[in-house]
């Protein structure tokens, strides 16, 4: 088989071979099926590199500044960290580059040293990235959770050698053209060669999506072959005789001589380089790649059998599997192998009582709609241990930071999604952290405005939500913003409720109603109000107006974030019984989703955009009709028309793994539609069967029989199920089985029922 294969169809071969001799043949699939190619193309943004699950390093080639673009056709360097399918740059630390030659004592620093990228002799697999550069040289790269191993293989006669270049972050340009100045003109490098040869380095920057937020990474390179020389640079001007460097645009070359082969280490750390020199002597004491790769591959062997699909075919099961393989590389870990984090007070803390693993990078706007929800049921532990980390640093701030990235909160989207993760992890099983002091938290944040991080504050216009019931137009993405904390505020009141405290769930169940507030009665949409009650004027619903000003996609209509009216009012799960009602005619209703699904992919179009998160759950508004067919018919349209298995398989951003989510649960017949209630609606299953082994050591199986997509009636656990919602207890039986019946004609009575119906707040009263 010639190397010219590209990743996904090689995997196979090479799992295959790797797990044949321990006896994981029966494992391998999974494995075999994921391409991590998939989603580095049309704006999904994802990495192709090696990593393990929830891993701090992430050893990948970058083409741009933290990106990596198929169509791109020069890598700028091999970087130890990433966020995979964000829609801003950001880390990208420390790139390493082969080069056999060192550079020249004055480097041009608008225009980096790279190396051209050639397709053809590339391989990507769940822990291992190799690719043959033009010149010969073979990069393999594998990890473990905070360090990593590259095995270098130079041409014979080529001389070894690598820059290491610690200005390579993708934020360090404190002035980019489309950012706003974010305070960045401190922020800097220092690289130092220790006397056995080891690189330690620190680098800050940060500015994720034009927000002031900061990070400092703490390495240590070691090489397994003592360099000959080394040379260091300070703002692109080479240091005679120096052994240390520090300031702007540091950047290190080693020579390592004229073996053909080198290994190279890191270690990784948000604390100190001692901690990151620990963290690799624990983790890879040793210098045996294959070993190393071994051991990452037989990690995701076990994590990916956590599901096990049975009749899909070769393209639904590279969908499938990538997609869960993207699901666990989006939160990261954060603490060292003795404990230790730096905390959002810039201090360093030790994990909480029976925490495992500190966690950041948090992407909550995107991951509270169906990604925690599926960690809790694969992974509670881990998923505990994120809620854990909100938690720590809530006590730390005094509030939830937003967006997290690494020690810091970027504030970059609206709402209040911290709480909606708690409730959401705690609801489907993952209950292992303090959940009291999580709740506090949430409800100081509902009920009291105060201030976080730089200025910002968890809930933006707390307070004229708490005196008008709405924010007021006046705020750009006022009804975004309004719809988001409404759900936030059902989500914690789950959580009050599932702990026992009924005033802040009694109070909070009325704050979530605050949405009836912004629907307008006479055009029955959502829509901007000004503080005196009166709504904005010139709105539109079919042609979007009036446009935000200044909005990242210039057609957005004023008051949504991302987005317009069709796209936000059906954004209320946790009440759409309410909605129909307020709306006035289920036909009205359904005639608007019928518009709004002639289009699978869109922006600045009143229709569906499987691109965003906001409609990620609309589909299923049809089974809270009671018209659970046409969400059939929507969701096998998704599937068939909007993923695919090419680099540009993702249809937008995959924001860590919450895009992909949706194929996910769709394809196995459940969505968890409801932020912060324990369950799922049920959908229509792709596969003819599914085994999902929860955490908490059930095995949920989900079997299809017969033929098309329309669902004609479900068996749970062994009983009839007339019902599209189900109890996530139900899924956590020991051996849970959900049985669909399907036919090839719509309109069957299964779940058509007004007792069939998934809850409503409205209805639960």
């Amino acid at each position: 088989m010639s190397l010219k294969l590209r990743a996904g169809r090689l995997s196979a071969l090479v799992c295959c071979t790797l797990f044949a001799a321990s006896g994981l043949m029966a494992q391998v699939e999974p494995i075999a099926a994921v391409d991590p190619m998939i989603g580095t193309s049309n704006g999904g943004n994802t990495y192709p590199g090696a990593t393990v699950p929830f891993g701090m390093i992430q050893w990948s080639p970058d083409t741009s500044q933290n990106f990596y673009t198929y169509e791109d056709k020069s890598i700028r360097g091999f970087s130890v960290t990433h966020l995979s399918g964000v829609g801003c740059p950001v880390f990208g630390d420390m790139p390493m580059l082969p080069m056999s030659v060192r550079p020249g004592a004055q480097r041009d620093l608008k225009h980096p040293e790279t190396v051209p990228l050639d397709h053809t002799h590339e391989t990507a697999q769940p822990g291992y990235y190799a690719i043959t550069l033009t010149d010969g040289t073979r990069v393999e790269l594998t990890t473990s959770d905070r360090s990593g191993m590259a095995r270098l293989t130079f041409p014979k006669g080529q001389h070894a050698g690598v820059l290491i270049n610690g200005a390579g972050s993708a934020s360090t340009d404190v002035h980019m053209a489309f950012l706003p100045p974010v305070g960045r003109e401190h922020d800097g490098e220092s690289l130092s060669f220790g006397e056995d040869g080891t690189l330690t380095g620190t680098g800050t920057a940060g500015g994720f999506c034009g927000s002031p937020t900061k990070y400092t990474l703490h390495v240590a390179f070691a090489f397994q072959k003592t360099p000959v020389v080394h040379a260091l640079w300070r703002d692109g001007a080479l240091q005679d005789a120096a052994g240390t460097v520090s300031g702007k645009q540091a950047a290190a070359w080693v020579d390592l001589g004229n073996e053909q082969t080198q290994v190279i280490k890191v270690g990784l750390s948000y604390v100190s380089e001692e901690k990151a020199r620990a963290n690799l002597q624990a983790e890879l004491p040793g210098w045996d790649f294959d070993k190393t790769r071994q051991q990452a591959q037989a990690r995701w062997v076990k994590a990916l059998a956590t599901i096990q699909i049975d009749g899909a075919n070769a393209t639904d099961r590279r969908i499938f599997y990538t997609g869960l393989y993207h699901e666990l590389i989006g939160q990261t870990l954060f603490s060292d192998v003795d404990g230790e984090y730096m905390g959002f007070d810039e201090k360093v803390h030790h994990l909480h009582a029976g925490q495992k693993g500190q966690y950041t990078n948090i992407s909550d706007w995107d991951i509270y709609r169906n990604t925690v929800q599926m960690q809790a049921l694969l992974f509670p532990q881990e998923a505990s241990d994120l809620a854990q980390s909100l938690t720590n640093d809530a006590e730390q701030l005094g509030s939830y930071p937003r967006w997290a990235t690494a020690n810091d909160g970027s504030y970059v989207m609206g709402g209040d999604s911290p709480p909606i993760i708690l409730a959401s992890v705690y609801a489907f099983g993952a209950k292992n952290f303090d959940a009291k002091t999580a709740l506090s938290y949430a409800v100081k944040a509902a009920t009291a405005p105060g201030l976080g991080q730089h200025g910002k504050t968890e809930r933006d216009n707390l307070a004229d939500y708490l005196r008008f019931g709405y924010i007021p137009a006046s705020n750009l993405i006022s009804v975004s913003e309004t719809l988001e904390l409404t759900n936030a505020d059902f989500a914690t009141a789950q959580l009050a409720k599932a702990l026992g405290d009924k005033p802040s769930e009694k109070l909070l169940l009325k704050h979530a109603e605050n949405w009836r507030n912004l629907l307008d009665p006479s055009t029955r949409w959502m829509r901007p109000r000004l503080a005196d009650g009166s709504w904005l004027p010139g709105f539109d619903a079919e042609k979007s107006l009036p446009h935000r000003p200044d909005a990242s996609v210039s057609t957005d209509q004023l008051g949504f974030e991302e987005g317009n009216t069709y796209q936000y009012t059906f954004m209320l799960p946790f009440d759409y019984a309410g909605l129909f009602t307020a709306i006035g005619d289920k036909a009205v209703v359904e005639k608007r989703l019928d518009r709004f699904f002639e289009k699978l992919v869109c922006w600045g179009e009143p229709c569906f955009n499987m691109a965003n998160e906001p409609d990620f759950v609309t589909p299923y508004v049809y089974t809270f009709l009671g018209k659970p067919w046409k969400t059939a018919e929507v969701i096998t349209r998704i599937e068939n028309e909007t993923f695919n298995t090419t680099p540009g398989g993702i249809p937008g951003n995959d924001d860590l793994g919450a895009t992909s989510g949706v194929y996910l649960w769709n394809t196995l017949g459940m969505y968890p539609a409801i932020p912060g209630l324990g369950g799922v609606v049920l959908g229509t299953p792709r596969f003819i069967s599914a085994m999902v082994h929860t955490g908490a050591g059930g095995t949920l199986t989900i079997t299809r029989h017969g033929d098309g997509k329309y669902v004609q009636s479900v068996m749970l656990n062994g009983v009839n199920h007339p019902g599209s919602w189900v109890p996530v207890e139900d899924l956590l039986h020991h051996e849970a089985h959900l049985d669909f019946q399907m036919g090839e004609t719509p309109g069957s009575p299964w779940a058509t029922g007004v007792s069939d119906l998934p809850p409503s707040q409205s209805t639960a009263k």
